[in-house]
């Protein structure tokens, strides 16, 4: 039975309580309801996310703090680790981390290429917590730009948590993640788009890179913040006036729920102006109780 009911949230909560002399209601009028909402056993739950970029200088790595679980326990959740890189360095796995199929680093999943060479990389890794993890370093060798992040979901299979996943590269305005085909009734799909910015650079406006991208946004942030939020790493508003825009990348990552196994169906980020990017599609499959 995939429908389980695992647990409420947001309870329903009434104004006045039933009239106990009719044994009905009140009406509309009289209630207040807040929410009221039931999450199914079988489909995964985004807990929760972090976010991190090397800042306007580049780096060699970038440590990422695990973000914590939302539930009462640490362990059992599906954690992703996402890192894009500028050009192609020799990007190594985190120990204790497994690669998501096709995207290792080096040479694994690249961006299209440009007159600079291969414009951008990246690199996904996974693990099941087990409530020891406080962060993760991804490691790349070279001064480059990167935005990385960690994602939690509660509620998966721990035995084999990533089903299909896909990859799409091109030079354009569009990025759109590629279709893969989920193996199991309420999945989730992950979609990730990163860009370089070269080319794009000109026509930035404010600090917003990859925009209206597919519902249930995660992610979306560039290599080095602004510098009203950051002094130290951070240039701009606008990215087009920064120098350091031209080495930068952008990453955003959404997902949203599949209720019957099948087609994903593609997804699209809109860029200002065509560069080279990667996409990536992967399924995240919930508990094995259909």
């Amino acid at each position: 039975m995939s429908n389980i009911l695992c647990s409420t949230r947001n309870l329903l909560i009434w104004e006045k309580p039933p009239l106990a002399h009719t044994g009905q209601w009140p009406t509309l009028g009289a209630i207040a309801l807040l929410a009221f909402l039931v999450v199914g056993c079988a489909g995964p739950r985004f807990e929760n996310g972090v976010s991190v970029g090397t800042g306007k200088s580049g780096a060699s790595s970038l440590t990422i703090p695990v973000p914590p679980s939302t539930n009462e326990e640490a362990s059992g959740d599906l954690l992703i680790s996402i890192l894009g890189v500028q050009a192609n360095p020799n990007t190594q796995e985190p120990e204790g981390w497994k690669t998501v199929p096709g995207f290792a680093g080096f040479n694994g999943a690249t961006c299209a290429a440009d007159s600079g060479g291969t414009a951008c990389q990246l690199a996904i890794f996974y693990r099941i917590a087990d409530g020891s993890e406080t962060s993760v370093t991804l490691d790349w060798g070279t001064r480059r730009h990167a935005a990385g992040a960690v994602l939690r979901y509660s509620n998966v299979d721990q035995a084999a948590p990533i089903g299909e996943a896909n990859q799409q590269r091109g030079s354009s305005n569009t990025p759109t993640a590629p279709v893969v085909t989920t193996s199991r009734n309420d999945s989730r799909i992950m979609r990730i788009a990163l860009a370089e910015m070269d080319d794009a650079m000109t026509f930035l406006e404010g600090t917003s890179v990859l925009t209206s991208g597919p519902r249930s946004l995660r992610v979306n942030l560039v290599s080095f913040p602004d510098a009203e939020t950051d002094p130290a790493a951070g240039c701009g508003p606008p990215l087009s006036g920064c120098r350091e825009t031209e080495n930068a990348v952008a990453l955003a990552v959404s997902d949203e729920g599949k209720g019957s196994a099948g087609g994903s169906g593609t997804a699209s980020w809109d860029l200002p102006a065509g560069d080279q990017w990667l996409t990536a599609s992967f399924e995240i499959r919930g508990t094995a109780n259909d």
